[in-house]
This record gives structure tokens, C-alpha cells and sequence, in this order.
């Protein structure tokens, strides 16, 4: 009996010894600040201390409450040539054109630029990092994308770095961890088609995987510690036991995984949480208006304000045709004089988004399908219309629409009033897309293993064994033409190729032997019909003898001559 109460008390002990983790999360992006900050908080909720570290660079990011459940806040001001540095392009000119990897090239630019002097503000100043030094953490969790996180973890020693990334998946990623890209089947990070391609669509994707793999990566960094040594930042982030993504295997394409990427996918999303969570009085009004209720969104980094007009006078025109449903609009705006008159239409420059999508009267959202809206209508399980501006959107689109849930359109339609009003009927009339949509909802909520029990199990084992150099696979070595088999395949090329040659050349001297004898049979059974052939063909004068007396004496010697000349 004793030695069970012990064995329970030191299961249980195990179980509950909390780490100390660094969530090391620069504020430049909504999206990636709430990804990073679910991580904490559901680090947090499984009992471990969480620090979460938040160097500022645009400012509006500062006062936005991101995190719940952690309490151990640390910000860092920004230097002035830091601020002036936040990403704040201009991403409304997307409404208008196609957005290509080349016009990726700016923006990647600028993160450089923004990241190398984030680099440079810490490096100055380590007073912070100084005092972070005491809690002794036993993993960081950072942003792929920001590889200013590896000499911080090498100035406090931290054994574990976990990368994440608020995308799918990202080519540089894959191939410094060794792992297939698979751009025949699996479609890149901007990609507009799906997973069966053409030939044609499968080069541009290949195309696209090329670009973001040599436009995108991490030179060495010098070190906090020691001015003297440079930190190579790829070698390092290979050497992470883990990397979490923000993909889902039951939502996103099937592809080849190695046992590193962990796919967190939905772990912002508590739907219990959100069906209990109330909306304030003024949606309650809204919702209870009609039986049918839609939600316009487009996003944080794209805002419907900057809408070409055409586009915003053909949804007016649609809400107008249907007074039997009620639209609620993110409209960053007050001015909204060109939808004047229009009771079934609400806007709002803030949306408890979430909440209306866990409430049961919303009947459908039309979404620019952002990886973080397209996640949280599949937990919910709403019909969608889906409107891809630019980056990983289109890709999004295509990734929800294999479910059946949902109709896709081009931003392009917006200017269609038939399209999109046949979309908005479409998805509010037909029955099979909400049942679809809430068969992939059961699927996501009811997976075998959830996104928060992942994350939590692999950055336990982590934080507890540091590096796991047996899970670095050796194809990550290998050359293109190794990993490829290229050589292989032309071993047996060259085997087929030498086996097929040896059979024609048998071949025809085989059939040399069958068809030759036959051959000097005839020429010769030919001579004997008529031997006055012999006589000119062996040149020989006749001298005065009759031709008769010359095939008489010597026709048995011609013949014989002749015999040996042919064999």
C-alpha cells in the first residue's frame, strides 16, 4: 500500500513539475501575436511559468489584450529608428491586381530590415535580458520568421528552441529540417490551385517554392555574449527538437510529415469556451432581426474602407435584394453614405468575431479566408463565401473548399452583382454546405489528439531533453541528386538501356543466320538454272571454244570456285 501512495505521489509529481518557458513574440502583426499567445496561455494552463516576451515595433499592437491565461508580461520599448521601421505597407492595392511572389519581394525586404534592427536594440541594450537571465528557462517558442530569438536563447542558455510558425507550412523550413516539400501535390504558401495540378500549374508551383526557399533566409548572427562568434542561425534552428505549425492534417492537404513538424492547427480555438461566451446586447438585437444572419469581414491586414467603389456598391445591391437577411459589416469607416437606407445592413469597425461565429443565428460569413478565419468558421462549422485578396488566402480557399462547405469566389466577382448574389442564395439556401460544414466542425472538435494536448506533450519533452539529434533525419545531408535517386534512376537506366541493345543486336544476329543460307541457296541453284552466268561473272576468255564446249569442260569447276567464294 505504501509503495502505491508513493508511486502515485511521484506519477503526480511528475505530472505537475512545471518549466519555465521564454514566448518570445515581437509586435508587428496581429496574426502572429495570437498564435504565439494562444501557445503561452496554453502552456500556461497546463501549469508551467510562461514568460512572454514582447519587444514593441508598431505601437498600436501595445494595447490589444492577447494573452489570458499568462500573467508574466515583458515589453520592450522600441528605439525610434525601430518604430519608424514597423511594416506598415500598403497592402489595399491588392484589391486591384494579382499578388505574385515577386511583389512578396518588398515586404520580405522589410521584415529583414525591421528584424535586423530589432537584433541591434537588444544587442544595445541587455539590461532586459540581464534580468531574465535569474528564471533560468528551459525552452524559447519563437516565430520562425524572426531568427532574433536564437542569440537571446544562446545569451540565457536556453537548451531547447521550439520555432513556430502562424502559417501551414514554409518551404524554407522544410528543407532546412530535411523534410519533403512535394510541390507536385502539395500547394506552396501563395499557390491559387489545389492539390490535383496540371502540368503547367504544377511548375509554377514548384516556381513558387524556389522563390520564397532563395528570397528567404537567415544569415549568421553575432552573439550577445561574445562579439567574436557568430551564431549560425539555419545550423541552429535544424537542431530544435520540434517546430510547431499552425496546419491541421483534417483541414489542410495530406502531406509527408516528419516527426519534428508538430501541427497545431485550431489551438486558438476553444469551442466550448466560445458557445458559453455572451454577446454584448447590441448583437443580440442584430441577430434576432431575421432568421438569417450573415458576417462581412475581410480582415485585419486588408480593410473593406479601401474597397474599389464598384465593389462596394455590388455588395449594397445584394444586401438590398435580400431583406429577409441580416448583414453585419466590418467597415473601418464612419462614412458610410453609400449604403444609405438599408435596415438588414449593420456596420461595426470591431467584430466579436468568435462569438458570432459560435452563436447558432449566424447562418454564413463571407471571409477573405485568412488562415486564422478560415480555421475558426471550420471549428464552428458555417457555410462560407470565400474572397481571397492576396498571400496565402487563395491557398486557404482551395484548402476549405475540398469540404464541400463552402463557395469560393474571385475578388474580381465582387464587381459581378449575378455572381455574388447566386454565391450569398447559394450558401444560404442549400442545405448540403451548412451539413458538410458542420460534419468538418465534428471532425475537428472530435480528432483523436488535440492541437492544445500536442503542443503541451512535445514542448514537455522538450524542455525536458533539449536537442534531439535522432530525430534529425540524414536526407537533410544528402545532395538534390542523392535525395532525388537521380543516380539510382540512371543506374537503371543505363542497365534497361544495355539489357534492350544486347537483345536487338542478338536479335539480328540471329536472324543474320536465318536469313543467309536461304539467300546463297537461291544465287547458287540460280547459277546452276543458268550457267552462262558463271562464265561472265568469273571473267574467264573463252579463247575461241564454243560457249557450249566452255560450260561443258569447265562448268563443274565454276561451280565449285563459286561455292567457296559465297561461303
Amino acid at each position: 500500500m505504501k509503495n502505491t501512495i508513493s508511486l502515485v505521489f511521484l506519477l503526480f509529481v511528475g505530472l505537475v513539475y512545471p518549466f519555465n518557458y521564454l514566448v518570445f513574440c515581437p509586435l508587428y502583426a496581429h496574426s502572429h501575436h495570437k498564435f504565439l499567445a494562444k501557445i503561452a496561455d496554453t502552456l500556461s494552463d497546463a501549469g508551467h511559468n510562461v514568460t512572454f516576451l514582447a519587444p514593441i515595433i508598431i505601437r498600436k499592437y501595445e494595447n490589444v489584450k492577447y494573452l489570458d491565461s499568462t500573467k508574466d508580461i515583458v515589453y520592450i520599448q522600441p528605439s525610434k529608428k525601430l518604430e519608424s521601421l514597423g511594416f506598415t505597407s500598403n497592402y489595399s492595392k491588392f484589391w486591384n491586381q494579382d499578388a505574385t511572389a515577386i511583389q512578396f519581394v518588398p515586404a520580405i525586404r522589410a521584415f529583414t530590415k525591421m528584424f535586423e534592427q530589432l537584433y541591434e536594440d537588444l544587442k544595445d541594450n541587455l539590461t532586459v535580458l540581464d534580468e531574465l537571465r535569474n528564471r533560468k528557462f528551459d525552452a524559447i517558442v519563437f516565430e520562425f520568421l524572426c531568427p532574433t530569438a536564437l542569440p537571446i536563447a544562446e545569451y540565457l542558455n536556453i537548451k531547447a528552441v521550439l520555432p513556430s510558425l502562424s502559417m501551414t507550412h514554409h518551404p524554407l523550413m522544410s528543407r532546412l529540417i530535411g523534410e519533403p516539400s512535394s510541390p507536385s501535390v502539395l500547394p506552396s504558401m501563395i499557390s491559387s490551385f489545389g492539390d490535383d495540378m496540371t502540368f503547367s500549374e504544377r511548375l509554377q508551383n514548384t516556381f513558387g517554392d524556389i522563390f520564397f526557399t532563395l528570397f528567404v533566409h537567415f544569415p549568421p548572427m553575432i552573439s550577445f555574449k561574445n562579439p567574436e562568434k557568430l551564431i549560425d542561425v539555419e545550423d541552429m534552428t535544424v537542431r530544435s527538437p520540434f517546430m510547431f505549425m499552425n496546419g491541421n492534417p483534417y483541414l489542410d492537404y495530406p502531406r509527408p510529415l516528419l516527426t519534428k513538424s508538430v501541427l497545431i492547427g485550431g489551438i486558438s480555438v476553444n469551442v466550448t469556451h466560445l458557445k458559453q461566451e455572451k454577446l454584448s446586447e447590441k448583437y443580440n438585437q442584430i441577430l434576432s432581426k431575421n432568421k438569417k444572419n450573415v458576417l462581412i469581414s475581410f480582415g485585419s491586414m486588408i480593410f473593406s474602407k479601401d474597397m474599389p467603389k464598384e465593389y462596394k456598391d455590388t455588395i449594397v445591391k445584394v444586401i438590398e435584394c435580400r431583406q429577409d437577411v441580416t448583414f453585419i459589416w466590418k467597415y473601418e469607416e464612419e462614412d458610410v453614405s453609400f449604403a444609405k437606407n438599408l435596415p438588414n445592413l449593420h456596420f461595426s469597425k470591431w467584430v466579436p468575431q468568435t462569438a458570432l461565429l459560435a452563436d447558432s443565428r449566424l447562418s454564413a460569413f463571407v471571409t477573405h479566408a485568412g488562415l486564422g478565419s478560415v480555421t475558426e468558421l471550420s471549428y464552428m462549422g458555417k457555410p462560407a463565401v470565400l474572397i481571397p485578396i492576396f498571400a496565402d488566402q487563395l491557398r486557404n480557399s482551395k484548402t476549405l473548399a475540398r469540404h464541400n462547405g463552402s463557395i469560393t469566389l474571385s475578388k474580381y466577382d465582387l464587381s459581378d452583382f449575378d455572381k455574388l448574389r447566386n454565391a450569398i442564395d447559394t450558401i444560404l439556401n442549400e442545405e448540403s454546405f451548412k451539413t458538410n460544414a458542420k460534419r468538418l466542425s465534428q471532425q475537428l472538435q472530435d480528432q483523436p489528439v488535440s492541437p492544445q494536448h500536442l503542443l503541451v506533450r512535445h514542448a514537455e519533452f522538450a524542455a525536458k531533453y533539449g536537442e534531439l539529434p535522432n530525430l534529425d533525419p540524414c536526407s537533410r545531408q544528402m545532395s538534390f541528386i542523392s535525395f532525388y535517386m537521380i543516380d539510382i534512376i540512371l543506374f537503371f537506366g543505363v542497365i534497361i538501356g544495355s539489357v534492350v541493345l544486347g537483345v536487338v543486336l542478338i536479335t539480328r544476329w540471329a536472324f543474320s543466320f536465318c536469313v543467309r543460307p536461304k539467300q546463297k541457296f537461291e544465287v547458287i541453284s540460280s547459277f546452276d538454272s543458268h550457267p552462262q552466268h558463271l562464265a561472265s561473272s568469273t571473267g574467264t576468255s573463252v579463247g575461241g571454244i564454243s560457249e557450249n564446249e566452255f560450260l561443258t569442260q569447265y562448268k563443274p569447276m565454276l561451280v565449285q570456285k563459286f561455292r567457296r567464294t559465297m561461303y
